[in-house]
């Protein structure tokens, strides 16, 4: 390329080697997480926002340089994960808005697409909080401004978001605390910073060096494999069952499954992480996509749909009501309430209970598998109601759902639940007789009402008040901090809940993960009716990865 405008080509280029060059620095970024606990790491989930982009980037088939960052910026909205992701893909949008209807792009108009990517980013964010990816974001905007009044090129103004972008995220670790305590840059900065390092990099003619360690640019069936299904794609007679599961894994590794169904179906997504493996396929031989994911360990949240019989009812009803229909529903309506209750959980104990309080439809996800935007939109478009709540049950989340509720044809309001039992006093609140907003006003105050902790395990050595907590150690969380660690999960969570207790508290629900066994979770309940002899105590099972004990005080 020359220094002075960017084609179409260039552009392209750009963003899908962005792609691979951030996929090779994510660990990186997930380790600057604040504590060392398993949860959506920021790297991951910027990274699969990032190969949807580049997956836009490849098939549009146009010669716009400015519908292409449409595109991009389509993709990687609807391929977003986790409140990173979600911002990451309102820069990419903004920066769309800034070269609308080029053929190609100048300096200028580079530095006026950032401007335009903060704006898009602020918005995005209800509460922005200086001292994160939008600080950086918006450094960088200004930086760029600069260096066209200095009349730099197109190199010249990416090396000066790169350059200005790691001076600011050296200033996060002053805005926030909790940084400078840990003694981390803000992982979502330092995300913003590798992608426009890695939009450099390719663009100086060195995509090979990455490539070398990637597979081949050409095969882009492994970028497709963790990016979104596009909503538009065409139904297959061929392949007309869509099904859907979870694998929780004997092994660590899912090495080989996506060769194996690659050659079953279309439309393939496979998203591993640890010992979970979530798998989206269009195939004739369900059965066979089956019988290959045993072999990967035991199958859950099965879902077969055949789409052929769901077209059939669409056409159906788009001839008698004159309306298209974008999906048939799993569930049916209950006539009594006029709104359906979308909850995103994890755990087969917590799935039963929230249907048992009148969830509608659950989409899976949680603190290391956060869903994508377009997996939520798909829940919404595919309901029979009109008007819907979403409870996101994490603060990761909240974003994700707040812009599939934006990109909806139905009325929808987020439930701001950023835990399990949040999500679960806001579902005990909800009265059928009330009516939508009175619901939704009773759901967010109920809420307020809960306190929520946990027990997970560290990641990764640290250390906490001048003492070392080893990987693998217990740990109890609460209100943002660590307030309790050790070697047992139940003494652990028994010093969790001592810290959570009030004086006016007279409940606690105790959840137990798919890890504890029944005698752990009992010797738990009898420590804490020992305890606190005043206080009811109830035992549930949650059957959820990663927390060995999810908690409620109430």
């Amino acid at each position: 390329m020359t220094s002075a405008a960017l084609n179409l080509e260039e552009y392209r280029k750009m963003v899908v080697g962005a792609s691979y060059y951030f996929h090779r620095e994510k660990e990186a970024i997930n380790s600057l997480n604040v504590f060392p606990v398993p949860d959506g790491d920021t790297g991951s989930n910027m990274s699969m926002t990032l190969d949807a982009a580049a997956r836009g980037a490849l098939e549009y088939p146009g010669e716009s340089v400015g519908e292409l960052a449409e595109k991009v910026a389509s993709y990687a909205l609807m391929g977003a994960r986790g409140n990173s992701g979600v911002i990451l893909s309102q820069l990419l949008r903004g920066i769309s808005r800034g070269v609308v209807r080029k053929d190609e792009v100048v300096s200028n108009d580079l530095s006026k697409a950032f401007q335009y990517g903060v704006v898009y980013a602020y918005k995005a964010v209800s509460r922005p909080v200086e001292g994160t990816i939008l600080t950086v974001a918006r450094d960088i905007a200004r930086g760029t401004r600069g260096a066209v009044r200095q009349g730099a090129d197109i190199f010249g103004i990416l090396e000066t978001a790169v350059d200005r972008g790691e001076k600011s995220l050296l200033r996060t670790m002053d805005l926030l605390p909790t940084l400078k305590e840990a003694g981390v840059v803000d992982a979502g900065g330092k995300g913003l910073v590798v992608f426009l390092r890695g939009c450099l990099y390719a663009l100086q003619s060195r995509l090979e060096e990455i490539l070398n360690e990637e597979e081949s640019l050409s095969t882009s069936d492994d970028l497709a494999e963790t990016s979104n299904i596009s909503l538009e794609e065409n139904f297959d007679l061929d392949h007309p069952y869509c099904t859907e599961l979870i694998i929780k894994g004997r092994e660590d590794s899912f090495e080989g499954l996506s060769q194996k169904l690659n050659s079953l179906g279309e439309s393939l997504l496979v998203v591993d992480d640890d010992k979970l493996c979530k798998i989206h396929i269009h195939t004739g031989s369900p059965d066979l996509v089956l019988q290959e994911c045993l072999g990967y360990g035991s199958l859950h949240d099965i879902k077969i749909e055949n789409m052929l019989d769901q077209y059939k009812e669409n056409q159906e009803k788009t001839e008698s009501s004159g309306e298209g229909i974008t999906a048939i529903p799993s569930r049916h309506k209950n006539e009594a309430k006029d709104a359906g209750i979308i909850s995103v959980s994890f755990g087969e104990g917590i799935n039963e209970i929230f249907f048992g309080l009148g969830v509608d439809e659950i989409v899976y996800g949680g603190q290391t598998m956060n869903p994508k935007v377009e997996d939520l939109l798909e829940a919404i478009q595919k309901s029979f109601y009109d008007r819907l709540l979403i409870l996101p049950n994490n603060k990761n989340i909240q974003l994700v759902a707040e812009q599939a509720s934006k990109l909806a044809s139905k009325e929808v309001e987020v439930i701001k639940t950023s835990t399990i039992p949040e999500g679960i006093a806001a579902l005990l609140s909800f009265n059928s007789s009330l009516d939508y907003q009175s619901n939704v006003s009773l759901m967010q105050e109920n809420i307020k009402q809960v306190k929520s902790g946990e027990v997970t395990y560290a990641i990764r050595d640290t250390y906490l008040e001048g003492q070392r907590i080893k990987k693998g150690s217990c740990l109890g969380l609460y209100a943002g901090e660590i307030c309790s660690w050790g070697d047992d999960p139940v003494i652990t969570a028994l010093e969790l809940v001592k810290n959570m207790i009030g004086k006016e508290d007279e409940l606690v629900t105790v959840l137990y993960g798919e890890g504890i066994v029944s005698e752990k979770s009992q010797s738990l309940k009898e420590a804490l009716e020992d305890a606190f002899p005043l206080i009811e105590v109830e035992l549930k099972y949650g059957g959820q990865p990663v927390y060995y004990f999810i908690v409620s005080v109430e």
